[in-house]
């Protein structure tokens, strides 16, 4: 993959752009008037587990002819990192081993390319705190549970399933069981595909945004539009449950 990197001059008219100044000193880069509205996509998910912390933001914009200009901020912070995302799209990332907004905080996005100027805003929704069995057998229906978050449109669920490597006769390996978002406050998944013991492992984040779904409109505007979302979780949103064979002998 080629990286493609902003000039400093072209970023630096752009960060005057953004606070509403250009001059005759500065030549502000000159917006595309073709009629093409770019898509943005620009999401940031925080979290903590107990032992580490993390944020990660990121904003994909895509349009035709690809746009050679991308500056984004959120609060004020920017999205320094920057690549090319297939033929038509860039992307402006930011990568921090803290909670950068915290939860209730409201974000402002901002983007800036060729085409002209976004904005978006969210709120910084709270940790659901899921509630979990501690134990199955193969067959059985893992379900998951959590009161409503605070400020959470919506809900990601993200499950990972490690085979016993007794068991199963080789190292253990980590597949993806599910995947799936959710406005209820509930999820369920069957066992029946699983043919060996092991444990799940996952995470309940707790969404701000427009649910993702057919005919939904993007909370972007301006000369752009697309979907500004915000992710959250925390220790309590994350669950653990073993496995178990009753076949096997020992039920193991």
């Amino acid at each position: 993959m080629t990286h493609r990197f902003v000039p400093f001059a072209a970023a630096a008219a752009a960060v005057l752009l953004l606070a509403g100044g250009c001059s005759d000193d500065v030549v502000c880069p000159e917006v595309v008037q073709d009629g093409v509205v770019p898509h943005i996509s620009a999401s940031a998910t925080q979290g903590s587990n107990g032992r580490a912390e993390w944020t990660y933001a990121e904003v994909v914009c895509s349009a035709d002819p690809l746009p050679s200009l991308l500056i984004a901020f959120i609060n004020g912070r920017e999205l320094s990192g920057i690549e090319t995302s297939g033929d038509l799209g860039l992307v402006r990332s930011l990568d921090d081993d803290v909670i950068v907004w915290q939860p209730g905080t409201a974000c402002s996005l901002e983007v800036t390319t060729d085409y002209g100027y976004a904005t978006a805003t969210a709120v910084v929704p709270e940790a659901p705190l899921v509630s979990a069995p501690a134990a199955l057998t193969i067959g059985d229906t893992l379900r998951l549970e959590w009161p409503a978050a605070e400020g959470a449109n919506y809900y990601r669920v993200t499950g990972v399933f490690t085979e016993d490597p007794i068991a199963a006769g080789r190292d253990n390996r980590d597949v993806l069981a599910f995947l799936t978002t959710t406005q209820d406050t509930t999820a369920a998944f069957t066992t029946d595909s699983i043919t060996s013991p092991g444990e799940f492992s996952g995470v309940v984040e707790a969404v701000a945004g427009p649910f993702p779904q057919g005919g939904t409109e993007g909370n972007i505007s301006g000369d752009g539009w697309g979907f500004f979302t915000l992710r959250y979780s925390d220790v309590g949103s994350a669950f653990t449950v073993t496995l178990s064979d009753p076949r096997a002998p020992g039920g193991h």
